[in-house]
């Protein structure tokens, strides 16, 4: 048979992926000690008692009552509601900011109705749906993006994060992109990005072996790990390795340097130009590869390629390191960090006997005990879009500049679209610095204090119509006195977990000016009380510790 150099569209044979070793998320735990800060004339209580931003080595102390056990943080059996347990909002927040990016105020109050099983089932409804990925682009709040900017696409997702109804596909869509990060430094077509976020958002509950096999023809994947120029003179281990170290099997699970270079040989002829990806298949190694210990030897042509990737991810799917440490990263990304080896066996285990298929894991996971246990809730630290778009949806604010916020998004340590290399983001308190904090404590005076600066304003607004009368409103609260204002607010942004004493210091501030008190008069002034004082009480609790907690 001649000799071909055959280019073929790509053709997904299955779908989907994974990020940094679990080695290099263990970080010491930082605990914040107590203090209190003024800030424009006005008293920001931190904390009572000192708040530890770690999920690391944390014992949580069980509550007394209620049918919490000691192993019911590793109990995967259905979680059911009972007198002393019911399904709340705070559970229902719990889900939101774990399966999404937080929840609206009526949509928890919609799934606190509906109970816990037809909410998860919400979730659990992700649909195929993409963005443009090239073009020019009418965000519906009135801005227009340029998908050939990088910056424009960050900002398009901040937009779908905050606006899409399937929120567990952008979850899911962010959890894989850190685990199969590129950036826009190496791809040098930043609309590959798009496309590469894309197939995570459409691939983002799929069996494990399709998201494998998505990336690795991926053209933005190609790009970054150059598997793009591998051919059978001069095979690139690059993509071989991470697909094994980083992206399935970690650190030391079990693969060979021989190994890596096998599979080199068999993603050899894998290429692109620009955004078109095909098989080439005479810089295809035709000759016999042995992966993990399974032979390869399919002979020569294109369709020769797909077998040997296949085999590929195949074998890396057959090796037992593979669904341990798949399920400890998920675990601890949605739950909480360190599982004992004995939960982590269970549920690999069983993402094995339902053949490596993601939503029936995450179904698993949202369902279980343990994911409603008091060592999973408000245990985890929020990273930059966590804390970002769930301020925007917690507060249901409106108008936002979507442009604006992915400048200050991107100074608070989340490289969205733009990894500088292949092993993801450390998490957890890795997210707690000096210069990150203080990014999203601007980001916060800016979003809530300068809400009504012009739209051309050079420094706003990040939004125009955060309303906080609209739910003082809508739930009725008492105004007669600023504690039912403040207590509302607490719950909704903190899940009320903050000392007594804060609370405290947050209503004496409701009375308090720079000189002294004054009559708290929201009956006769209700415009003076939400512009001078609900609006700050929102920002002075988003500056807490407890509102990085997630």
């Amino acid at each position: 048979m001649a000799s071909e150099s055959t280019r073929t569209e790509a053709r997904f044979p299955c779908e989907r992926r994974s990020g940094s070793p679990l080695a290099s998320r263990q970080r010491p735990p930082v605990t914040v000690p107590p203090k209190s800060i003024v800030t424009g004339g006005y008293l920001m209580a931190i904390q009572a008692g000192g708040v530890t931003f770690s999920r690391h080595n944390k014992k949580v102390p069980l509550p007394k009552g209620g049918n919490q056990t000691p192993m019911a943080s590793e109990d995967l059996t259905p979680w059911q509601p009972s007198a002393s347990d019911p399904w709340d909002m705070k559970k229902v927040r719990h889900l939101g900011r774990r399966a999404g990016f937080g929840l609206r105020p009526e949509e928890a109050e919609t799934l606190t109705t509906v109970g816990h099983k037809l909410a998860i089932d919400i979730f659990l409804l992700v649909p195929h749906h993409t963005i443009p990925e090239r073009g020019t682009y009418l965000l519906p709040n009135g801005e227009v993006v340029n998908l050939s900017n990088y910056g424009h696409q960050v900002a398009t997702w901040l937009w779908l994060m905050n606006n899409s109804p399937w929120q567990l596909q952008e979850k899911m869509a962010m959890f894989w992109h850190d685990h199969f990060s590129i950036g826009v430094g190496t791809v040098r077509y930043p609309e590959l990005l798009a496309r590469h976020v894309n197939w995570l958002r459409r691939l983002s509950l799929s069996p494990f072996k399709f998201l494998l096999l998505a990336v690795t023809i991926d053209p933005g994947m190609l790009y970054f790990l150059d598997n793009r120029i591998s051919t059978s003179l001069k095979p690139n281990e690059n993509y071989a390795r991470e697909i094994q170290e980083l992206y399935s099997m970690g650190v030391g699970g079990g693969y060979t340097e021989t190994d890596i270079q096998e599979a080199a040989r068999a993603l050899t002829g894998i290429t692109n130009i620009l955004d078109y990806q095909f098989y080439n298949a005479r810089s295809h190694d035709n000759g016999s590869k042995t992966v993990l210990g399974k032979t390869l030897n399919n002979g020569s042509g294109v369709n020769a390629i797909v077998r040997d990737m296949v085999g590929v991810v195949d074998a890396i799917l057959a090796h037992p390191s593979t669904a341990t440490y798949m399920v400890t990263k998920i675990w601890e990304y949605f739950v909480y960090e360190n599982p004992s080896q004995a939960l982590v066996d269970k549920l690999a285990a069983r993402w094995r006997k339902d053949n490596y298929d993601i939503r029936a894991l995450m179904e698993t996971i949202f369902r279980s005990k343990a994911f409603y246990s008091t060592a999973a809730m408000r245990t985890l630290v929020k990273n930059p879009a966590e804390y970002v778009v769930g301020m925007m949806r917690n507060t249901y604010t409106t108008n936002i500049s979507y442009i604006r916020t992915a400048n200050r998004f991107l100074g608070m340590g989340l490289p969205l679209l733009n990894y500088p290399g292949p092993e993801g983001m450390p998490d957890g308190t890795a997210w707690i610095n000096s210069q990150n904090v203080f990014n999203r404590i601007n980001y916060a005076t800016q979003f809530i204090q300068q809400r009504d600066w012009p739209r051309n304003s050079p420094r706003g607004p990040l939004l125009s119509t955060m309303n906080p009368e609209r739910e003082i409103k809508r739930k009725n609260l008492d105004t007669a006195t600023p504690d039912a204002i403040v207590d509302y607010y607490l719950e909704l942004l903190t899940d009320s977990s903050v000392p007594k004493k804060v609370r405290d210091d947050l209503v004496a501030y409701m009375t308090k000016t720079n000189t002294g008190t004054r009559t708290w008069s929201y009956a006769t002034q209700p415009a003076r009380e939400l512009n001078q004082k609900v609006s700050n009480l929102i920002h002075l609790i988003q500056g807490l510790p407890e509102a990085h907690i997630n």
